[in-house]
């Protein structure tokens, strides 16, 4: 299927002077929005400034906006109100929407036309947050990644301000210690330069049409002496990564990719409640149970705990692996877990040990707040309260007393999702599972509560939408 040629649209200002314009395909058919006031009394809404479709499939472009919130960044804010729409979030990472910095990533949401799949961008600009989304079929992914290219390129505001936040938390730098020599990243630089580690590359491409992740992007590089240093949305943090290597992050991990595929190495932060050494018994464990007779080696260096693993493989190629643990604050870990030929084991643990050593975390993130003038119902705002405080229980009673709508049990259920996460990172497993069973009872009551059959087959759909975020 062809694509008709790009042209310029205007979308006038419908909220905070934000008319703006961008490229669309000819033939796409503006959408009707309805006419109404902006109510910013949820922070998790977003008020609609435009859309458009194609006229041939279920192309969708949409344009929204609400007040940027009082603390964080954009990655911040885009990180929460991912959270709080329960996406199935495929890809997250830096990049610009037209002269703005912004917030990219790819996901998957539920249709009744089958697999979808959603760009969307988020960028800030005078105080205002932006959010664009371009959805299409997955058998349209090559079109709707062309229309979604286009509108990053051509997107201009009618009355810019410019930015007025960071789009990410400012990295803390990590000093490897003096007494642990550590081996330098560009020491492991292969021919190709940092073009390899660019998005622009053709492997880089294919890898975020399938939806696997972007590129990290580049924030400086040392080509002379091998060294690029990129932001990873994954690991929260700055590193350097050798020159001619590939890259890619899916806002959950990190993959460094050696181009003959010889060697493969995954950064990942992991929760470690009991420690590193109880985390590495955890790997070993998993490791036994997948293989038949794996061999162990524990090592240390510096703040670096170690195990590596010998006696393993993928059909008839013999690998080695190794896997390198820096402890962070408040029980967490970072994980690189080099898997290599034997031939090439050793210098996969190396460069995975310099890579850990190269990180630059950034602060924590801060948590999105609801506006100070929250004009939210007063049992909202007092269940807001006793969430924050733990008593769930008692929220949950304010929550169904004070709303009589039975939208409030979905809602019931989506502070148990809240809880689950928050267990997750204290390691509580039995807490996880708890606050899971009391989100899925209250999914499931929301979808009974139907009182038709066609809302009960809508309501159905968002319960399971609902359940299958929660995995």
């Amino acid at each position: 299927m062809s694509t008709p040629p790009f042209v310029e649209r205007e979308f006038p200002s419908r909220i905070a002077n934000l008319g703006f314009f961008v490229e669309l395909p000819q033939n796409w058919q503006p959408l009707e929005l309805p006419d109404e006031e902006p109510d910013f009394s949820d922070a998790r809404k977003l008020f609609g400034l435009a859309g458009a479709h194609a006229p041939y499939a279920a192309l969708v472009f949409t344009a929204a906006a609400r007040p940027a919130f009082d603390d964080g960044t954009v990655q911040d804010w885009a990180r929460w109100l991912i959270e709080q729409h329960g996406v199935d979030l495929r890809t997250l990472g830096p990049g610009q929407l037209g002269s703005l910095p912004a917030i990219l990533g790819q996901c998957a949401p539920e249709s009744d036309m089958g697999p979808m799949q959603t760009h969307f961008a988020f960028a800030e600009d005078g105080g205002r947050l932006i959010h664009l989304s371009l959805t299409g079929p997955e058998e349209l992914q090559a079109q709707t990644w062309q229309a979604w290219q286009q509108v990053l390129r051509s997107f201009r505001l009618a009355a810019p301000q410019g930015p007025s936040v960071p789009l990410a938390p400012a990295p803390a730098v990590h000093q490897a210690p003096a007494d642990a020599p550590v081996a330098d990243v560009g020491q492991f630089a292969l021919p190709g330069g940092q073009a390899t580690l660019q998005q622009e590359h053709p492997l880089q491409q294919a890898w975020l049409n399938q939806g696997r992740g972007f590129a990290p992007p580049i924030r400086a590089a040392d080509e002379a002496n091998g060294r690029a240093w990129v932001a990873s949305m994954a690991l929260k943090a700055v590193l350097a990564l050798p020159t001619g290597w590939h890259a890619l992050d899916d806002s959950r991990r990190l993959l460094l990719l050696h181009p003959d595929n010889s060697v493969q190495i995954s950064l990942e932060r992991l929760a470690a409640p009991a420690g590193l050494e109880a985390l590495l018994d955890q790997i070993e464990a998993q490791t036994r149970a997948d293989y038949p007779a794996p061999q162990f080696l524990r090592l240390q260096c510096g703040p670096v705990l170690g195990l590596a693993v010998r006696g393993i493989a993928d059909g008839e190629q013999a690998l080695e692996q190794m896997h390198l643990l820096l402890a962070l604050d408040e029980g967490w870990a970072v994980r690189a877990r080099a898997t290599a030929t034997p031939a090439a084991a050793s210098q996969a643990g190396d460069l995975a040990e310099a890579l850990l050593h190269s990180l630059q975390f950034e602060a924590a993130p801060a948590e999105a707040e609801a506006p100070e003038d929250d004009e939210r119902p007063e049992w909202a705002r007092a269940a807001s309260v006793l969430e924050a405080q733990g008593r769930l229980a008692e929220a949950e009673r304010v929550m169904l007393d004070g709303c009589p709508y039975q939208g409030v049990l979905i809602s019931v259920a989506e502070m148990y999702r809240r809880e689950m996460a928050r267990c997750a990172q204290r390691g509580d497993a039995a807490a996880v599972a708890a606050a899971r069973e009391a989100a899925v009872r209250w999914a499931h009551a929301y979808a009974a509560s139907a009182t038709s059959g066609g809302e009960g087959v809508a309501l159905s759909r968002e319960r399971d939408a609902f359940l299958a975020s929660l995995d």
